[in-house]
């Protein structure tokens, strides 16, 4: 069974996400958060209007500067505790932008997937486009064909890989998407809160990294 800790804390960063969408470049996103049990192990999977029995989520229309253009975003996750059945931990992230709500290519996206087992990076950054240089570049006994999407950048890592404000930010300094007032003070908020966790958690993982930062500066006075 789900356990109560991982419901809880669920319901929690559903509604920290929702409300970012809403308060910066989304309307009227709906985040639902639904259970999944995969033998042992226990998820929850997250996207706007999740549907329970294909488990997909659906796109979400955000509202182009450019008159008269279609632009939508695609924002999905899997949530899990981690190994000590404490902390929310993700297990999986995709956030992308299209230009409709079914087309398969579209600008960009960016994935997460914990532990990926097919030898790219777990958290990695696909673009749209064209390079004739890198046409020119892939093999042709074994490349013949590859697009620049296929390409996966890595982008920081399990730790401090993007976030979900940082793709935010890009459509809006980019003068991709109109944004609401103060947008900037809510990615500012969330942001420092998950760069805080990733932290928190990079030292949970490396307690003698930690131990050897106390050694040197010592423990940060209670006014600090």
């Amino acid at each position: 069974m789900i356990s109560d800790e991982l419901r809880n804390q669920t319901t929690r960063f559903t509604k920290e996400i929702q409300t970012l969408l809403n308060s910066t470049i989304g309307r009227y996103v709906q985040i639902k958060a639904v259970a999944i049990e995969l033998g042992d192990d226990r998820l929850f999977a997250l996207g706007h209007l999740l549907d329970k029995r294909t488990m997909t989520a659906q796109r979400f229309q955000l509202k182009p500067r450019a008159p008269k253009a279609e632009l939508w975003m695609d924002v999905s996750f899997q949530l899990r505790l981690d190994m000590e059945r404490e902390h929310l931990m993700v297990h999986k992230s995709f956030v992308g932008v299209f230009g409709t709500q079914q087309a398969k290519q579209g600008l960009f996206h960016y994935d997460y997937e914990r532990d990926k087992a097919d030898g790219y990076p777990d958290a990695h950054l696909q673009v749209y486009g064209v390079s004739d240089l890198f046409h020119t570049l892939n093999d042709p006994k074994t490349d013949a064909g590859r697009s620049q999407a296929q390409l996966h950048f890595p982008v920081g890592g399990r730790r401090f890989r993007p976030c979900l404000e940082d793709v935010i930010e890009f459509l809006v300094v980019e003068r991709l998407v109109e944004a609401r007032d103060n947008y900037r003070l809510v990615l500012d908020s969330g942001r420092e809160r998950f760069r805080r966790n990733q932290l928190m958690a990079a030292m949970r993982r490396d307690p003698a990294a930690v131990a050897t930062f106390v050694e040197r500066h010592g423990l940060p006075s209670p006014s600090a």
